[in-house]
């Protein structure tokens, strides 16, 4: 019985352990996405994996899981493996904010995925480059990028990643002053994901957010408190929402000059660990001591968004910031120090409206193609709609002219009937005046006779000859009942 009851608890241990073995496994959603079969549903998943990783996770934790995903890559021989590992080495020195390093490895992606012509990773490769590019100063370049990556989702022919990149391309005119261009590219997203009926609520958020940034900045209350609210809705799903909603909310109470309630909005805001902090919040509460009158915390937050790495390419950022710099100068009455702020502000000054000049220009070339791009597509259309209408109109006179060819030959049916019925009465008409009545007369002619007949040897011949004529009589009638018939 101990032996028995022994036996027992050595299994229930061993399957209590296998069980939590098997709980304690998890599964690697990298190797989920590996294995898909479609190619542009596996490198679209594998592409958001590497991303929302590198851009996410702790930077202890980055260089082995770069380890652990190249092995996984050769293990399954992903295709395009070299080109996709040179990505996400880009993502890699990007968090590091190596951007030069950054661009240069996904040059390389971008040499090996022109190899295979593939225009889904090249599409998200130049996305990218634009990203560095604008995290370099270089609006210019990330506007050519940009570019670049519009001519792939035209091959593509995707409306949700054409939907994408007019967002990423509002966001240069965004960061360069030109609102309206800006939010007419976010007008374009929001018309593709409308007349393509997209349910991709993640975009929907993202479109309203951004377009609340340029209401902000015009300083449009009203517009942007429609943002505001439409952001708690509940099409909206994106894992920045709660950032989106406290940031557009902490602008409404900016543009109403309740500056001191933006001050505990914001400080509330970074110590927040749900709320996706930047470079942005340094900046507001910067500008929101100033404006509350608290000039030395103002001159604190600028030096420490000066000091950032992040902001040394960023002359309309800088600009902005000298100048208050300057201003709180002059508030303590330092005229020095006041003019070599607004000095600074003014060399910052001019290279933003350097850079916004080369963005025109670039922008004009990117309007340029899309017009031409546009005029190519419409003639494309011209030529398909001409070609249905010679078809239709082709159709149409073969319509007619069979119309025609049936009615011409019903009527010469007709007019043949005609004929033929007048041919057939004439017919009648001789078979009833010649044959008819002919042996008729010789019957009643016959008949005339008998009266007079005096021996049996002329009746007899009589008789045979009337026999004769009512047989003939008889003939021709069914002759003409048989010609009566065919009339009918």
């Amino acid at each position: 019985m101990k032996t028995l009851r022994f036996t027992i608890l050595i299994l229930l241990t061993c399957s209590l352990k296998a069980s939590s073995a098997q709980t304690s496994v998890k599964k690697d959603s990298l190797v989920d996405y590996v294995l898909l079969k479609d190619q542009q549903k596996r490198e679209d998943k594998v592409i958001r994996y590497i991303k929302g990783f590198f851009q996410n996770a702790p930077l202890s934790q980055l260089v082995d899981k770069k380890k652990a995903i190249t092995d996984t890559f050769v293990k399954y021989n992903l295709e395009q493996r070299e080109s996709i590992l040179y990505f996400m080495e880009s993502i890699y020195q990007r968090r590091l904010e190596k951007l030069q390093e950054s661009q240069n490895a996904l040059v390389r992606a971008i040499d090996e995925a022109h190899k295979s012509s593939d225009h889904l990773l090249l599409f998200d490769y130049f996305t990218h480059l634009a990203f560095v590019q604008t995290d370099e100063g270089n609006a210019i370049g990330a506007v050519s990028s940009y570019g670049l990556a519009k001519n792939e989702v035209k091959n593509l022919n995707d409306p949700y990643l054409e939907a994408v990149l007019n967002v990423n391309i509002s966001d240069i005119y965004y960061k360069s002053g030109l609102y309206s261009q800006s939010l007419s590219y976010l007008n374009q997203a929001q018309r593709l994901i409308d007349d393509n009926k997209i349910n991709r609520l993640n975009i929907l958020s993202l479109i309203t957010y951004n377009k609340a940034e340029n209401y902000f900045r015009t300083q449009n209350y009203d517009s942007l408190k429609v943002c505001h609210e439409k952001l708690f809705g509940p099409k909206n799903r994106t894992y920045k929402l709660h950032t989106y909603q406290k940031r557009t909310g902490y602008y409404l109470t900016l543009l109403k000059r309740d500056y001191k309630g933006a001050i505990k909005q914001i400080n509330d805001l970074l110590r927040d660990s749900l709320y996706v902090k930047g470079d942005l919040e340094g900046q507001m509460l910067a500008d929101a001591y100033f404006s509350n009158g608290q000039t030395d915390s103002a001159r604190y937050m600028i030096e420490k968004q000066l000091n950032l790495p992040s902001q040394k390419n960023h002359p309309e950022i800088r600009y902005h910031l000298y100048e208050v710099l300057g201003k709180i100068a002059e508030r303590n009455n330092d005229e020095k120090l006041a003019a070599e702020n607004f000095k600074l502000a003014l060399g910052e000054l001019k290279q933003n409206i350097d850079n916004l000049l080369q963005v025109g220009d670039k922008s004009s070339q990117l309007k340029i193609n899309e017009v031409q791009s546009l005029y190519y597509v419409n003639l494309l259309r011209y030529e398909r709609e001409r070609l249905w209408m010679i078809f239709a109109i082709a159709l149409a006179v073969l319509a007619v002219i069979v119309v025609a060819i049936f009615y011409r030959s019903s009527r010469q049916k007709r007019h043949y009937e005609q004929l033929l019925f007048a041919a057939k009465k004439q017919e009648l008409a001789t078979i009833n005046s010649h044959e008819v009545r002919k042996h008729l007369s010789n019957i009643l002619g016959l008949l005339d006779l008998v009266k007079d007949i005096e021996t049996k040897e002329e009746l007899l011949k009589i008789r045979k000859h009337l026999l004769y004529s009512a047989e003939e009589l008889d003939k021709n009638v069914k002759n003409v009942s048989e010609k009566l018939s065919e009339m009918d």
